[in-house]
């Protein structure tokens, strides 16, 4: 596990208390892989190709053009594959990135299909996120070992990249590289959410029950009931023995929340 030695030992995740699938978290164990489409940032995961004009030569172009449309049309003869090619090179379809646009609501779908995404956190008391991930503070933060979490998900655990402008990426890509590139970039809007998250293959839409170990904090929010409070601990403690448990309140100096210890 020494490549996650950058990536901090706890990672949590923001809960609605009153939602029936946020309590799963901690009543069945389930964590689940959303697509890009149930995201509130319209540009996660959406960004459009966009390649370095350096790279854009006619050959370049070409070749490109095959690989893409061999696998649109994988049936199709070499020659009526190559004169489409030619036809759509021949209208500057692709570098005027019109050929893109046409093919974008198919591309975003299939980004829809083949991804699973979890988004986690190093924060634990930032205003803004229990304001939006909880309810209004009417929630909970779990907070998770890195290394349970990803020996049972896989996939590719990594920080979110925050720019002003959309990457570019690499015209032939056999890395992955180009898919890390529009899935772990966000605007600099949204980085004070210090976001990592677990991407998967194939795993859209995809739950996950982790095991008990995993988790190592649980952190209840403000504005939770005093019976709400006592519902979530009866089953935090009874379940998660090695965590440790806390309440946010508000500091009355600073705009900031303390999180205090429950013993």
């Amino acid at each position: 596990m020494e490549y996650l030695g950058d990536i901090p030992d706890i990672l949590y995740k923001y809960r609605d208390w009153s939602d029936n699938y946020h309590k799963k978290v901690i009543t069945e164990n389930q964590l689940f892989l959303s697509p890009r489409k149930r995201f509130n940032d319209p540009f996660d995961s959406s960004i459009p190709y966009r390649y370095d004009d350096s790279e854009l030569t006619p050959e370049n172009i070409f070749l490109k053009l095959r690989e893409i449309e061999k696998k649109i049309n994988p049936s199709l003869p070499e020659a009526d594959l190559i004169n489409r090619c030619y036809e759509i090179q021949k209208n500057d379809h692709f570098t005027s990135g019109a050929y893109w646009k046409d093919n974008y609501e198919k591309y975003i779908n299939d980004i829809d299909v083949r991804f699973g995404i979890l988004s986690l956190t190093t924060k634990l008391d930032n205003l803004l996120m229990w304001s939006h991930y909880t309810n209004s503070h009417k929630g909970y933060c779990i907070g998770f070992d890195k290394k349970v979490l990803f020996e049972l998900i896989g996939g590719t655990l990594g920080r979110i990249n925050y720019n002003q402008k959309m990457p570019y990426i690499p015209l032939f890509d056999n890395t992955g590289l180009g898919a890390n590139n529009i899935l772990f970039t966000k605007s600099t809007d949204w980085e004070y959410e210090d976001e990592y998250r677990i991407i998967k293959h194939f795993a859209a839409d995809k739950i996950y029950v982790f095991p008990n170990e995993a988790v190592k904090e649980v952190i209840l929010g403000m504005k939770l009931t005093e019976q709400e409070k006592d519902d979530i601990l009866n089953i935090v403690r009874s379940k998660y023995l090695n965590a440790k448990f806390y309440e946010s309140t508000m500091d009355l100096s600073e705009f900031k929340l303390n999180i205090i210890p429950i013993l």
